[in-house]
């Protein structure tokens, strides 16, 4: 079954149901909507739609072309109002309007971007990268190592063009210590119906590369890896080591790599790190969570039930866990949440949705206690709405926001627009999810979530309608703990720590209640390689908070975090970016 499942259920196999957008409808005010959907070239051009459904036939297959062909005319149908286009129920969003912003946060309105936000990363800049494929290049084998990116500013909601090396598309990527973003892997090249038999489908590149966010470049690393890599994971280890596995592989017969590589990056922040391959591992298929433990060990687990494995990180050799409890295929959501205010120090991995071995999309959560791994996986609360797709962010308060996704086993059939918020830490396994403010963008397959500064969401939109002329957009939620009154200030914080310091931290208020270490998200396919949560032990003494670093970079890997206190009625400040180092 594992076998199968790598395969069939791997996204770009699924039919893709073309973007509907969302429709002019009567909200509450102050409720945001889209515009309704342009009309594809395609609907006016019968020539277009041709050449487009004979060329998908040859990548797709006859089937897939059809199913592709028939949710163009629907698109096409709704663009032109001769059929309703799937959006949020207008009732739900107005019923939810109507309850208090302190109980169900507010969406703003929908913001237009240049590019779909296939990946988005947070640098400690503050601005936030995406990068994409690029739509006019889509599926052409001759375009293949092509793709755009962009830099967006929160702060002025504006941004910049910056062009990738290569189509870095469905790479793996991470943040090092210092601040750099690195990136493993991406598209060679689309699938080829005129390439030798068994080697006609995707091909991942063996290309690795540092960004650096002080000068917007990228650095190629050399040598390359020594396998092609299309939807790899990797993950930043305690001593700034990054370890690279899964993705397919450059010989473009779909087949997942067991091959597992380790990056040692360069000091320097433009320079040349080194690569080395260790033990083999099965990964059960494309972007497992990979998330570094207490102890050091990296824990593999999903998106196959049989895969909970430990990496030793000095040995550089893989044991096996207990299974996990469900299946998490196409694609699931990770996190690792660590509460050093307590003694002994609770850290919890949770993996949640996804497609089960039926398949079926799953609502399905579990945890592992990442200080016992060997007592193995338990059930943690499941969401009111089964879904995968979405992305799940850690707050700055330590609860938990589930977004997006879609309950069809598609990539973008039935899409999700309910909003859900686990209101406890994750730590605590006795509390629910609750359905909050509903975003109005359409999130599912490709989209992508993380925590801002000011802590607030930013949600980017899903790239159902892959089209030159497609508008992508990204949507800023407000948690309800933004409208429980009025804000913390951290007036110092040093931007350099280390393990075990003790630090002060001054505010503008003597009614702190907690600090909380959230390093930036970088994610992709609803896993986010990058994110984790700390909650620190603090004291207060006035308008100073003493906080303590933990003494372990297992707990917190070397990099730069966002600092948050809250105060008493746990309303969280604007974060600032401090330097584990």
């Amino acid at each position: 079954m594992e076998t199968q499942q790598k395969t069939s259920l791997h996204g770009k196999s699924r039919v893709a149901l073309l973007c509907m957008g969302i429709g002019a409808m009567a909200l509450a005010p102050g409720v945001p909507a889209l515009a309704a959907p342009s009309v594809p070239v395609a609907c006016n051009d019968a020539r277009a739609e041709a050449r487009l459904r004979e060329r998908e036939t040859a990548v797709l297959g006859a089937r897939h072309a059809a199913e592709h062909a028939d949710a163009r005319r629907r698109q096409c149908r709704a663009a032109k109002g001769l059929e309703a286009a799937r959006t949020v129920d207008p009732a739900a969003l107005s019923a939810a309007a109507v309850r208090p912003a302190n109980v169900m946060g507010r969406w703003g309105s929908p913001i237009r971007i240049p590019v779909a936000g296939v990946t988005a990363v947070l640098l400690h800049n503050g601005k936030v990268l995406f990068w994409s494929y690029e739509p006019g290049s889509w599926g052409n084998p001759n375009g293949s190592n092509t793709g755009v990116a962009y830099l967006w500013d929160p702060a002025t909601r504006s941004g910049r063009s910056i062009t990738p090396p290569e189509n870095i598309w469905c790479a793996g990527q991470t943040i090092l210590g210092d601040g750099r973003v690195y990136i493993a892997g991406g598209n060679l090249r689309y699938p080829d119906p005129s390439a030798e038999p068994g080697q006609g489908g995707w091909q991942g590149t063996l290309t690795h590369y540092t960004f650096n966010p002080n000068n917007a470049s990228f650095t190629r690393q050399y040598p390359d890896m020594i396998t092609g890599r299309w939807y790899p994971t990797v993950t930043q280890l305690g001593d700034d080591r990054v370890v690279i596995t899964s993705g397919y592989d450059e010989n473009g017969g779909n087949d997942v790599t067991q091959q597992v590589e380790i990056f040692t990056p360069s000091p320097d922040m433009d320079g040349n790190g080194s690569i080395t391959e260790i033990s083999p591992h099965n990964p059960s298929g494309l972007y497992p969570f990979q998330y570094v433990l207490a102890s050091g060990d990296m824990l593999q687990a999903g998106p196959g039930r049989y895969n909970s494995s430990l990496l030793d990180v000095d040995l550089l050799s893989w044991s096996a866990l207990p299974p996990m409890q469900a299946w998490h295929y196409d694609y699931g959501n990770g996190l690792v949440y660590a509460d050093a205010s307590v003694t002994p120090v609770r850290q919890v991995v949770l993996v949640a949705g996804g497609v089960t071995a039926g398949p079926a999309v799953t609502g399905d959560i579990e945890m592992l206690d990442g200080t016992n791994p060997a007592a193995g996986w338990k059930a943690f609360p499941r969401w009111a709405q089964r879904r995968h797709n979405s992305n799940t962010v850690i707050l700055a308060d330590g609860t938990l926001l589930t977004v997006g996704g879609n309950s069809a086993t598609s990539s973008y059939g039935d899409p999700v627009f309910d909003t859900e918020l686990y209101t406890r830490p994750p730590t605590d396994a006795t509390g629910s999810w609750v359905k909050v403010m509903p975003h109005t963008v359409q999130a599912a397959y490709h989209s992508t979530a993380i925590l801002l500064p000011d802590a607030t969401v930013l949600l980017a939109q899903d790239d159902q309608d892959k089209s030159p002329t497609a508008a992508q957009h990204v949507q800023v939620y407000s948690p309800p703990y933004l409208f429980k009154g009025s804000r913390p200030r951290i007036t110092f914080a040093p931007p350099a720590v280390t393990w075990g310091q003790a630090v002060a931290i001054l505010t503008d208020t003597p009614r702190i209640s907690g600090a909380m270490l959230i390093a930036p998200g970088a994610t992709t396919h609803g896993n986010d390689m990058h994110q984790r949560a700390i909650k620190l032990p603090s004291r207060t003494l006035g308008r100073t908070v003493q906080v303590t670093i933990p003494s372990s970079s297992s707990l917190v890997p070397p990099g730069y975090y966002m600092l948050f206190v809250l105060n008493a009625t746990g309303v969280p400040s604007v974060a600032k970016f401090i330097r584990v180092m």
